[in-house]
């Protein structure tokens, strides 16, 4: 009863906001060409059916259509990324005419010349909109790596370097294209991790060739260890089958469960809130539990921290914020999680760091967010 309430408040959420979109975009576009009759119905439908088709996607799967299935799942979130961009782009021009319409009221003058016909305003923000889409598809296949270093006492000067290299957010799944994992694997392994921590949403929608795509993962040489957690994505599309694919990638999942590595350093990961059971451990309890002479690692999905948790632990992997994916969403996910990207001093002794994730979730693009893969250098200090 829980996850159905969850769905249908996630639902009439999207339909709102997402309908509130394709309904400026309507209006916009019939006011611009003069959209009648026949033409003007045929866009209304043609927009009903792009707002649909991420839900129509998730019909399709559920009922064993994988074709019809991955079809409409690139239509609709290649247009969602497109539909967004194109709203962003066209409110801050629609908003300087109001201005310009206002202004020619109160001093009563002709101002049009300082005013974009709508047809050319139509025009400049299509064309603007499909060229940071293209960019933004660019921008999301280029994974670079991300350096990070702490120089501790808590390792030792013979121990030397201990490189962590940690993935989130890569939301393998329908929207995977062929060669899309090559690289970042690639780029991976070039590091040369002690560890690989992946802190959530590494799987998002059915996979396919799942075997294969663990195998790749899996193939990654890492000393120390592979290490992941659960993130939001994982529970929404059958969490037994995450598990099992981070299990087949070679991860150990730590799900409120902490792991010492030789004495290095400690590892405490904990279940995301929409994974979580009623009788998950407090996790402040876990971190308590954990030797305080050596370097204390926590991996969590979300970039939150409270109190309680403040000093128990060195270092708090995150991910899940995106740092918004596309220009300007960062602006509202940054209410809701200040920590939105890179370190942040949360004690004497805390630090969290938020990635901004490694793959794309919905549209295939980011703007202005480039994605990540983070190498943590944990360091000795030096006399």
């Amino acid at each position: 009863m829980g996850n159905l309430s969850r769905w249908i408040g996630f639902l009439a959420v999207f339909l709102s906001v997402y309908g509130a979109l394709h309904l400026y975009v309507l209006i916009k576009v019939r006011r611009a060409l003069y959209l009648e009759y026949w033409s003007y119905y045929l866009f209304l439908a043609f927009l009903g059916f792009m707002m649909l088709a991420p839900i129509l996607a998730r019909v399709l799967t559920a009922f064993d259509f994988p074709t019809f299935a991955l079809i409409m799942t690139w239509i609709g979130y290649v247009w969602m990324g497109y539909i967004f961009i194109f709203v962003c782009v066209a409110a801050p021009i629609d908003l300087y005419h109001l201005f310009v319409a206002g202004l020619q009221q109160i001093v009563n003058a002709d101002l049009t010349n300082y005013m974009l016909l709508r047809r050319h305003s139509l025009s400049l923000v299509a064309l603007t909109a499909a060229g940071l889409m293209i960019y933004g598809a660019y921008s999301a296949y280029r994974v670079h790596p991300e350096h990070l270093t702490f120089q501790t006492p808590k390792i030792k000067a013979e121990t030397g370097r201990v490189r962590i290299v940690q993935i989130t957010d890569l939301h393998l799944g329908t929207m995977l294209y062929p060669g899309r994992l090559a690289p970042i694997l690639t780029t991976i392994q070039e590091a040369q991790p002690d560890i690989l921590v992946s802190t959530g949403d590494l799987v998002d929608s059915p996979l396919r060739n799942a075997p294969e795509l663990a195998k790749l993962i899996k193939s990654i040489v890492t000393p120390l260890g592979k290490f992941a957690v659960t993130g939001n994505h994982e529970s929404y599309h059958g969490l037994d089958e995450a598990l099992a694919f981070t299990e087949a990638a070679g991860f150990h999942i730590l799900r409120n469960d902490s792991i010492m590595i030789k004495k290095l350093l400690a590892v405490a990961g904990v279940d995301d809130p929409a994974v979580a059971s009623e009788d998950n451990p407090n996790e402040a309890a876990l971190l308590s539990a954990l030797p305080t002479d050596i370097f204390r690692l926590l991996l969590k999905h979300r970039p939150v921290s409270g109190p309680a948790s403040e000093g128990l632990f060195d270092l708090q992997l995150s991910g899940h914020t995106h740092r918004g994916q596309i220009f300007p969403f960062g602006y509202v996910i940054r209410l809701f999680y200040p920590m939105i990207n890179g370190l942040y001093e949360i004690g004497p002794t805390s630090h969290v760091y938020t990635s901004r994730g490694t793959g794309t979730w919905g549209p295939p693009i980011r703007l202005f967010a480039p994605p990540e893969i983070t190498v943590i250098d944990l360091l000795p200090v030096t006399p």
